[in-house]
């Protein structure tokens, strides 16, 4: 859990179980197989994490974007590859609507915009495994697991056309998905 602590942001570590803590399902348009919850906090023990130094808030906030990001590109990744099999496998007057110059142009936008989001997800990944400093990498990372992200959803959905937004696909999901991942902590530029 994240507060204040004499004015400056902290982590804490407070047990679910513990006196004080109630928890409740908070449905949401996407991230649904993540199980978010809304926690409510009435004078529960927390013990704070690491020293409170300010550093270690930053990190955790740097290692949750890095997170994001990732589940992100994952997400985005499925979206290419099934438009791909699709586009190809729909037919409208007589031929695969992939020859359609505007459809292969917006999977190649996607396949475009894929590629810059794993690049620099991979390198704001490795310089944390390295314990460089990725503060740059993954703030790139994030805005563009949002915006990209987004707009992949988006694409896939317009894509399919009206099979796009039918749970029979599961493009409609993952543009849910790639939504609440877009707009998850705010902000993007923050």
């Amino acid at each position: 859990v994240s507060a204040a602590l004499e004015g400056k942001p902290a982590l804490f570590v407070v047990e679910a179980a513990a006196e004080g803590v109630s928890v409740a399902a908070d449905p949401s348009m996407g991230l649904r197989a993540a199980g978010l919850t809304r926690l409510k906090l009435d004078g529960a023990p927390a013990a704070l994490l690491g020293d409170g130094a300010e550093d270690d808030y930053r990190e955790a906030i740097r290692l949750a974007r890095l997170g994001w990001s990732a589940l992100a590109l994952g997400t985005a990744k499925a979206v290419l590859d099934y438009t791909k099999e699709y586009v190809v496998g729909r037919e409208a007057f007589g031929e695969p609507i992939a020859y359609r110059q505007s459809v292969a142009f917006m999977v190649a936008n996607i396949a475009i915009e894929l590629e810059g989001m794993r690049l620099v997800t991979l390198k704001a990944a490795s310089r944390a495994e390295q314990r460089q400093s990725y503060a740059r990498e993954v703030a790139l990372a994030r805005k563009l697991a949002a915006e990209y992200g987004m707009k992949i959803g988006t694409d896939g959905v317009q894509l399919l056309g009206g099979h796009g937004f039918v749970k029979e696909h599961p493009v409609e999901r993952w543009y849910r998905d790639l939504r609440a991942v877009g707009l998850m902590e705010g902000a993007v530029l923050v």
